[in-house]
């Protein structure tokens, strides 16, 4: 799976790889945290949180300090694509 830098967010759209896992990271309740792994960087990311007209909103933000940093450092990379690993937090 890969994911194009594009945003200070993750969105799912910009995310390519298997319908399932997609569908996966869609169904995932806002608020909820999983381990993404990111261009080789493991770090805690946050589903971001219903709309205030309830529809979810198909993102992820950094929440992890580690995330943070690396996500952040990979925005002078706009438009490139890095590999992307998910599953889910215990």
């Amino acid at each position: 799976m890969r994911v194009e830098v594009r945003d200070h967010a993750l969105w799912i759209k910009h995310i390519e790889g298997a319908e399932p896992t997609l569908q996966w990271l869609l169904g995932i309740p806002g608020g909820q945290v999983i381990r993404l792994i990111v261009d080789g960087v493991a770090g805690d990311w946050c589903k971001m949180k219903d709309g205030k007209d309830g529809r979810p909103t198909p993102g992820f933000m950094p929440l992890s300090e580690t995330s943070k940093a690396h996500w952040h450092a990979l925005q002078s990379q706009r438009g490139s694509w890095v590999s992307l690993l998910a599953h889910a937090s215990d």
